[in-house]
C-alpha cells in the first residue's frame, strides 16, 4: 500500500486558508496554489461542502456514479495527520494544523478529569455516555478559534451559515465552533439541498458563506465497508443532487467547494493490546487516541520489552519513539498546543496497512461489532481527499 504523508502546503488546511483569504483574513498557512484567491474574492456566495470520509479512493472507484463531481475535480489534496475526523474537522473549522489545535484523535486522555473522553461528541470513552459539558468542558482544553469569527472580524456583513445534521446541531462542540455562523439543522439530504437553495436565491441580497457538513459516507463505510453498495448509492445520490443544485443556482455568482476530512480503508485485522502479554505488561495505561494511530505510555524499565513485543506488528504499523515522531512533524507546524505534550506517549504507532489495534476497554462493551473500515493511518486511501470546485453559470 502507498504511504502518503501530510503535505501542509497542499492540504485541507491550505484550502481553508484560500477561503479565509477570500474574506481578507490573514492566515499562518499558505493558500492552495490551484485556487485563485482573487477569483474567490469576487464571488457573492461560497458553499463549502465537507463530506466526511469521501476520499479520492471513492471518486476513483465509483467514477461512473460520480461523473459530475469527477468532471469538476481540480486535484487531490492531503488530509492532515492523523487522518481522522477529530483532527481534520478541527483543522477545517479553525484553519490550523493538529499541532496548533491539539485535537489529535477521537479519544483523548484528559488528566484534568482523570478519564478518556471522545473529544468531538464529548462522550465518556468507556460508558459511551455524553458528558456534562459544564463539568467536563474538554473544548476549553483542546481546539482553536473558528473561521467564522475570523471572517466576521474582517467582513462583518458576510452572512454565515453552518448546516449540519439535526442530531448534531445541539452538540456543545458545534455550538462552540460555529462561532458567528447561524446553525441550520437538516433532517436528510433532500432537506439539506432545499435549505441551500433557499439560502441562495436570486432575490436574496448580501454575501454568504455556507458551510455544510455531512457525516456520510463515513458512517456508511464504517458499518458496511469502503466499497459497499450502500456507499456507492450514497455517492451517486450526492453527485446527482449537487449537479441539480448547480443548475438551480445559475446566475447567483456562487462557487461550490467540495472536499473531505479524510478517506477510509477496510480493516481486516484487529489486535487487542490486552491479549499480547508482553506488550500489555510493558504499558502504563490504555492506548489512545485511535485504533490506527496509537500512543503508548511505557514503563521506563520495560522499554526494550515493549520494542521487542511490537516487532511482530512492524509490517502493519510504523513505530516511532517520541523524539522521532515529533521530528517528522506529522502534526504540522506553527505554535505547539500545550496539550500535545499530554497526548504524545513514549512510542507512537501509525497504521500503514489493513490493521487496527485497540485497548482492553474497547474490546467488548460499546461496540457490538467491529467496524469494517477505519481511518487515521498513512495509507493513500485515508490521506488523499478531492478538491472539487464548481462555478455556477452566469
Amino acid at each position: 500500500m502507498n504511504i502518503i504523508y501530510p503535505d501542509y502546503k497542499n492540504s485541507i488546511v491550505n484550502l481553508v486558508s484560500s477561503i479565509l483569504e477570500a474574506y481578507d483574513v490573514k492566515t499562518n498557512h499558505p493558500p492552495l496554489k490551484q485556487l485563485d484567491a482573487k477569483t474567490l474574492k469576487m464571488k457573492k456566495n461560497i458553499i463549502f461542502f465537507i463530506l466526511d470520509g469521501f476520499g479520492m479512493n471513492l471518486l476513483n472507484k465509483f467514477a461512473t456514479s460520480t461523473k459530475f463531481l469527477n468532471k469538476n475535480l481540480i486535484s487531490p489534496i492531503t488530509s492532515v495527520f492523523p487522518s481522522t475526523t477529530s483532527a481534520a474537522i478541527t483543522s477545517i473549522i479553525s484553519g490550523k494544523t493538529p499541532w496548533e489545535h491539539g485535537a489529535i484523535g477521537w479519544t483523548l486522555y484528559f488528566k484534568e478529569f482523570a478519564k478518556n473522553i471522545d473529544y468531538l461528541p464529548n462522550w465518556d470513552s468507556i460508558t459511551y455516555k455524553t458528558q456534562n459539558a459544564k463539568k467536563y468542558n474538554v473544548i476549553d482544553y483542546v481546539g482553536a478559534d473558528n473561521i467564522f469569527n475570523k471572517i466576521s472580524a474582517t467582513n462583518p456583513n458576510v452572512q454565515q451559515f453552518y448546516l449540519t445534521h439535526k442530531e448534531l446541531s445541539q452538540s456543545s462542540n458545534i455550538i462552540r465552533n460555529s462561532g458567528s455562523a447561524e446553525i441550520i439543522p437538516y433532517s436528510d439530504h433532500e432537506h439539506l439541498f432545499k435549505k441551500i437553495n433557499k439560502l441562495i436565491s436570486k432575490g436574496n441580497s448580501g454575501r454568504k458563506l455556507i458551510f455544510v457538513y455531512s457525516s456520510s459516507p463515513d458512517g456508511i463505510e464504517h458499518h458496511h465497508g469502503v466499497y459497499a453498495k450502500e456507499v456507492q448509492n450514497f455517492i451517486r445520490e450526492i453527485d446527482s443532487a449537487i449537479e441539480e443544485l448547480n443548475s438551480k443556482l445559475a446566475g447567483t455568482n456562487t462557487t461550490i467547494l467540495i472536499t473531505a476530512d479524510h478517506g477510509l480503508i477496510d480493516v481486516d485485522n484487529y489486535y487487542y493490546t490486552n491479549e499480547d502479554e508482553k506488550l500489555f505488561d510493558s504499558m502504563i495505561m490504555p492506548t489512545f487516541p485511535e485504533p490506527r494511530f496509537i500512543s503508548f505510555f511505557v514503563k521506563r524499565h520495560k522499554m526494550k520489552q515493549f520494542e521487542k513485543a511490537f516487532q511482530k506488528y512492524e509490517e502493519k504499523f510504523l513505530l516511532f519513539d517520541r523524539k522521532e515522531f515529533l521530528k517528522h512533524k506529522f502534526l504540522g507546524k506553527g505554535e505547539m498546543h500545550p496539550k500535545i505534550d499530554d497526548f504524545i506517549g513514549d512510542y507512537m504507532a501509525i497504521a500503514i496497512s489493513d490493521s487496527a489495534m485497540k485497548s482492553i476497554y474497547m474490546q467488548n462493551g460499546k461496540w457490538k461489532k467491529e467496524f469494517y473500515a477505519h481511518h487515521a493511518g498513512l495509507t493513500e486511501d485515508e490521506m488523499l481527499v478531492p478538491l472539487i470546485k464548481i462555478d455556477t453559470q452566469s
